[in-house]
């Protein structure tokens, strides 16, 4: 039950309290609006990191299990800050005096959700670091291949020469050797025709 006001001379002294009042309440309420418009913007910022996450998580495979831990957190997070929502709208309607305390409350929440914010950010500049150096790596990768196959491809080629060469030297040798037996059989040819009285050139 409310406290009877006093008549007379006190009656303008409890309008001055009760105006003191009002402005201590709609201090706690103006408090309590830039709390939850704080909230409201952190967690729509906390939505664009999280699609930024997710976007460098299918350029990263190395970086998919910790960044769908990330995702899994930021949702229990959200479950956590609606659930405390609700329940300062009910407490605000039947219990103002514990306002400063919910406000504290949130308070405690905004720099939680602060430290996971950096933290999304710092696994967001990580999984970009990491897809460039992958990038480099594989770059490298690349060039030394070519390097391998340029290399091979000399040598290769330096053997079929060699083995060219090698045959041709065999192919001069067998020939000197066969045009010099066709001779010495064509020699011999000539003398046995001669021995039986035959001239080659008339054969």
């Amino acid at each position: 039950m409310p406290p009877k006001k006093k008549k007379g001379k006190g009656k303008g002294k409890g309008k001055k309290k009760g105006k003191k009042k009002d402005d201590a309440q709609l201090e706690l309420e103006d408090k309590y609006k830039r709390t939850m418009d704080e909230i409201n913007a952190l967690k729509d910022h906390l939505a664009i990191r999280r699609e930024f996450t997710r976007r460098a998580k299918s350029a990263s495979a190395d970086m998919a299990k910790k960044m769908e831990e990330a995702e899994k957190e930021l949702e229990e997070h959200k479950d956590d800050q609606k659930a405390i929502n609700a329940d300062m709208t009910r407490q605000y309607k039947t219990m103002q005096t514990e306002m400063g305390l919910r406000i504290h409350q949130l308070e405690t929440e905004l720099g939680r959700t602060r430290t996971q914010l950096s933290s999304t950010e710092a696994e967001l500049r990580k999984s970009y670091e990491d897809r460039k150096k992958m990038m480099e790596e594989r770059e490298n990768e690349i060039v030394d291949l070519k390097l391998k196959i340029d290399s091979m491809e000399q040598a290769y080629e330096n053997v079929l020469r060699e083995a060219l060469d090698t045959l041709m030297q065999k192919l001069d040798v067998a020939k000197g050797q066969w045009e010099e037996q066709s001779a010495m059989i064509q020699t011999k040819n000539k003398q046995t025709l001669l021995e039986f009285g035959l001239n080659p050139l008339d054969v």
